[in-house]
């Protein structure tokens, strides 16, 4: 969270990439094939990705209204993910496996048993806990092709860009001083220069 309340800090990222004429209806289409879904007890997937209104992170039934203010493009990124305490899982895989190997009068498991006894005993747990949501705030100024993401984990910012992009096929450029250098469209000779650069490291290096 934190666009419309909350933390004031976010990550600020430079949007590499044309826009068509048409691309606000484009862009609601884009996003609603890549809106949020929810997990399954039965699924394979332990986390899931996608977009939701800013307002509401179970809105995910999203159109213009709840996209666009002015110029600037609202979304909410969501992430569930399964969540079993290890000690309870570990404690679950124990009975099973004893009860597998009692049943069948034997001393050891294949790795293949191993791993459909760890599937069953999950998806068994599952249905004891609920998945755990996290929601960051996006905001794209449309105008001046800045994205601000209101989370600094790098974890969570390479699962937004990946989506991102995905959406809306253009490219994220991180802020730094060499990303502010290259959106002033530097000239020919500048923007060598720039290339050139390499980094210098401005403290003592201990081995």
């Amino acid at each position: 969270m934190g666009a419309l309340k909350g933390t004031i800090t976010y990550t600020k990222l430079y949007v590499r990439g044309t826009l068509d004429d048409s691309f606000r209806d484009l862009f609601v289409e884009r996003i609603r094939l890549r809106a949020f879904q929810p997990l399954t007890i039965e699924g394979e997937e332990e986390q899931k990705v996608g977009w939701c209104s800013i307002e509401d992170p179970l809105d995910t039934d999203l159109d213009h209204n709840k996209l666009y203010y002015g110029s600037y493009l609202n979304l909410g990124l969501r992430t569930d993910r399964w969540v079993i305490p290890g000690p309870l899982l570990k404690a679950h895989l124990a009975e099973a496996e004893r009860a597998h190997l009692q049943k069948r009068g034997r001393e050891k498991l294949t790795r293949r048993e191993k791993e459909e006894i760890r599937t069953m005993v999950s998806r068994r747990l599952r249905k004891q806990v609920l998945p755990v949501m996290n929601v960051v705030d996006l905001s794209w100024n449309l105008d001046s092709g800045v994205v601000r993401f209101w989370s600094q984990s790098q974890r969570v910012l390479e699962s937004m860009m990946e989506l991102f992009e995905d959406t809306f096929s253009v490219n994220l450029l991180p802020e730094s001083p060499g990303a502010s250098a290259i959106t002033l469209e530097l000239s020919e000779a500048h923007a060598r220069a720039l290339d050139a650069i390499t980094p210098t490291t401005f403290h003592p290096v201990f081995a």
